[in-house]
């Protein structure tokens, strides 16, 4: 990627200097984009963190709830194994009667119970894919935002790297060959009053010669 539009840019009179990489000055670049991430990294813990309790707590209560349905299960099945066990030998066919239809809510109050343990796993199950989907994005949500931020930062540390060899050119007593910035660059203002006063001292300069 080239310092100044497509036009490389005369440093040292004689040398030419292109912007090749995205981290020009990278003490600022770093520390501006460390500053920012940092902020979103620690109010995304805070968020992330109270998710994972909530998550905990309810897969807790789930998997406690389903522990309790399933005692209730084996107890009540227990207890119509041994009325089923009674129909042979009794005589009384209301009582039959009775014990049957019993049995017969009991297997639906069984497949009932069984269907709301399932339900509450696939909870417990989605709520952890949840949770590592959430972290997942975190993480790429991070490496972009670094990405973006350098790139941000890298259209103001562009021109003030230009300026500055500029600035060097007319120290050593050379006269620097402005080019223009690219349309995306930052500072566009303040580098056009830079080459207007580059462009005064020249004038000043011949003047007095």
């Amino acid at each position: 990627m080239a310092l100044l539009h497509p036009h490389p840019v005369a440093k040292g009179g004689n040398n030419m200097l292109q912007r090749k990489h995205y981290l020009i000055d990278k003490k600022y670049q770093l520390r501006t984009t460390f500053s920012i991430i940092g902020i979103v990294i620690i109010i995304t813990a805070l968020i992330l963190g109270a998710i994972t309790v909530s998550v905990v707590k309810n897969n807790s209560r789930l998997n406690g709830n389903n522990t309790k349905i399933d005692n209730i299960n084996k107890i009540e099945d227990s207890i119509f194994v041994v009325l089923s066990s009674l129909t042979g030998p009794v005589q009384d066919q209301a009582l039959k009667k009775a014990i049957r239809e019993s049995m017969e809510k009991h297997e639906k109050n069984m497949e009932t119970l069984e269907h709301i343990i399932a339900t509450n796993q696939n909870i417990i199950t989605y709520e952890k894919l949840l949770l590592i989907a959430i972290i997942i994005i975190v993480v790429v949500e991070t490496m972009l935002l670094y990405i973006i931020l350098i790139r941000k930062t890298h259209r103001v540390s562009g021109p003030i790297a230009v300026m500055s060899n500029y600035m060097k050119d007319i120290i050593e007593g050379r006269k620097p060959r402005l080019r223009p910035l690219r349309n995306n660059d930052e500072l566009q203002d303040f580098y056009e009053l830079f080459k207007h006063m580059v462009h005064t001292i020249h004038e000043r300069e011949n003047k007095g010669s």
